[in-house]
């Protein structure tokens, strides 16, 4: 058993979605590290976290990367990834020697022109481009721009899915997908229904 599509679940703070995550089989697990995030993981708390759980990549989801929060990563959390919105002051080579995923947030009502823009990111220096569109709600309108833009590589989706569209999702050949993990209420208690019920719908039969 697994999942039909890699998933990437996005700002987990909490052991409980980690876990879960992990046991369904999920592909990377992603942390906020700006300290001003609304999730923030600070390093110790990344790693009790990580500790507990195994058979997936770590992610340190931060906005801004440069050459100190670069260095601040590979000391205090040394992720299997770095996941950013912008960089400054880092040169293509340095970023090859850095597995990244760059993720591209879109402004409402510019979505097929984000689509359009992606066969020009592609000579890039990451791994994977992960394109933000969770407020498209009529995305499923344009499943055939969507399928010509996952035709390029390694393309993430964070898009506003419920387990209806496991079918669709299927179809449209997508190559992976974000998911954003929540707030725990308490240690071992918290909301998960949402997220099971989408991860259970992509489960292999």
């Amino acid at each position: 058993m697994g999942l039909r599509v890699p998933v990437i679940i996005s700002s987990v703070n909490n052991l409980s979605d980690a876990r879960y995550a992990a046991g369904m089989g999920v592909e990377w697990i992603g942390f906020q590290i700006d300290e001003n995030s609304e999730r923030y993981v600070s390093p110790e708390l990344f790693k009790a976290i990580t500790s507990w759980v195994s058979g997936v990549q770590t992610v340190a989801e931060i906005v801004v990367l440069n050459p100190e929060t670069l260095q601040r990563i590979q000391q205090e959390y040394q992720p299997d990834f770095i996941q950013y919105e912008k960089i400054e002051n880092l040169t293509p080579s340095e970023l090859i020697q850095t597995p990244c995923i760059r993720k591209i947030s879109c402004l409402k009502g510019q979505e097929l022109t984000l689509l359009n823009t992606i066969p020009a990111e592609q000579s890039l220096p990451y791994r994977y481009i992960l394109i933000d569109l969770q407020d498209w709600s009529n995305w499923r309108s344009y499943s055939s721009e969507i399928k010509t833009t996952n035709s390029f590589s390694n393309i993430l989706w964070a898009l506003p899915i419920t387990k209806e569209d496991a079918e669709l999702i299927n179809s449209l050949n997508i190559q992976g997908l974000s998911l954003k993990g929540g707030n725990e209420q308490r240690p071992g208690w918290k909301d998960l229904d949402e997220m099971i019920d989408i991860l259970e719908a992509l489960e292999e039969n």
